[in-house]
């Protein structure tokens, strides 16, 4: 970051906490006072509603205090994925109040995630990305992984049962699904990497990312969900091919996936060891094409696009009964709502986001962690999620766009 910006410690602070809380608050707060089972959802309330509101306070109270710096230019994919997150509060909008096709019930919810954790997060970081120390954050946030983690083993007993006994899916706890913490173990796998790989590290510091590595992988497998292991290793080849030329990045790649096949059934039996549940669903998608449902889901989709491929027919996918889901896939989702101008807008913003990905970790810049952290978003969201439900890839995205390098060639982010 600029040294001139450092200078406020005040906006400092509390910008990079913001950040910070973007990562990983929610899931300390939920670890440190939840149980890992119960019926009882106003005791989840009780814990999650008040995170809530507080992080909502300091999103408005960074707005508020930095709403003059708004930046005289904001790159162009910044700008279309501003465009189309209007195009879809428009777009819900209209199913939900003026032609549903439906009764839709529990849409509090959604409007909560757009207008109280993914859009003020998304304009804080725009006004407070300055005042980020994007160093400090990195230690943070891989601390308080490491301190997750540890809390969620001491209090969630299912993780500590032997692997003969583990009979399904594990959540870290009543307000982390099984897909969320899955995620979580592969974050804290990747962060341990990286400051492995690209920090000078003191003997105490390289102890907590081994210990964070370890735990990263055990708390993903546990977890039963195969989203996480499969943005893992996509992250891992991408990782890999970036800081390659192409040709040799392509020839890596190639002798990775030869590898992987050879030795397929020794790693699928030493995923066995940890979780039998995470074993034999990889075996079901692998070797039987088991999707759990996903395919139901994306045809649905895809013929909603086909009823309507210009403007898009519905914002999800609803059922008779009032309910509504995603479609698992953010591309899907685009189109479906929004039709092909969806669809294209999505795909450039995924690709603007790949590419300025590529050359970061290419030239090495310090912070490329972020790259790491939003492709795994990005699959976390082709595989298994919404963007409008994910606030941490939309501040990623965000922060991603309007990141640049002081005293290197940037002329390739002028496609951006």
């Amino acid at each position: 970051m600029k040294k001139s910006y450092l200078i406020r410690p005040t906006f400092l602070n509390l910008s990079t906490i913001n950040f910070v809380l973007c990562f990983v608050g929610f899931q300390l707060v939920t670890s440190a006072l939840l149980p890992s089972m119960s019926e009882n959802e106003s005791i989840t309330y009780s814990v999650t509603i008040p995170y809530r509101a507080l992080t909502l306070g300091i999103f408005f109270l960074i707005i508020i205090l930095n709403i003059r710096k708004f930046p005289k230019s904001i790159p162009s994919a910044l700008l279309i994925f501003l465009f189309f997150w209007v195009a879809w509060i428009i777009r819900m909008f209209y199913d939900i109040f003026i032609c549903p096709v439906i009764n839709i019930s529990g849409t509090s919810q959604l409007w909560l995630y757009a207008f109280g954790i993914c859009l003020p997060a998304i304009f804080s970081i725009i006004l407070s990305y300055n005042y980020i120390d994007l160093e400090k954050a990195f230690w943070w946030i891989l601390y308080l992984c490491a301190l997750i983690l540890v809390l969620i083993l001491y209090s969630n007993q299912t993780l500590q049962l032997s692997s003969n006994e583990i009979k399904g899916r594990i959540n870290a706890n009543v307000a982390i699904s099984s897909i969320s913490f899955g995620h979580l173990g592969a974050m804290s796998i990747l962060l341990g990497l990286f400051s492995l790989i690209k920090q000078k590290l003191s003997l105490i510091k390289k102890m907590v990312s081994i210990i964070l590595i370890f735990l990263g992988v055990f708390c993903m497998l546990r977890a039963g969900s195969r989203s996480p292991i499969l943005a893992l290793f996509v992250v891992l080849l991408f990782w890999l091919f970036s800081r390659k030329n192409f040709l040799w990045g392509i020839l890596l790649l190639i002798v990775v996936f030869v590898l992987i096949i050879i030795f397929m059934d020794p790693i699928l039996n030493f995923m066995g060891n940890i979780s039998p549940i995470i074993e034999s669903r990889l075996r079901e998608a692998i070797y039987l094409g088991n999707s759990s449902g996903r395919d139901t889901y994306y045809s649905k989709a895809f013929e909603a696009f086909l009823d309507s491929p210009l403007i898009g027919k519905q914002f999800a996918i609803f059922f008779p009964d009032g309910n509504f889901d995603y479609s698992h896939n953010i591309i899907l989702d685009a189109l479906m709502g929004l039709g092909i101008v969806g669809g294209i807008m999505v795909v450039y913003i995924l690709s603007a986001a790949l590419i300025k990905s590529y050359h970061l970790i290419k030239s090495d810049d310090p912070h490329f962690w972020i790259c790491l952290l939003l492709i795994q978003q990005i699959l976390f969201n082709m595989l298994s999620g919404a963007f409008y439900y994910n606030q941490l890839l939309c501040v990623l995205l965000t922060l991603l766009f309007l990141y640049k390098r002081e005293n290197v060639d940037i002329n390739y982010y002028k496609i951006l």
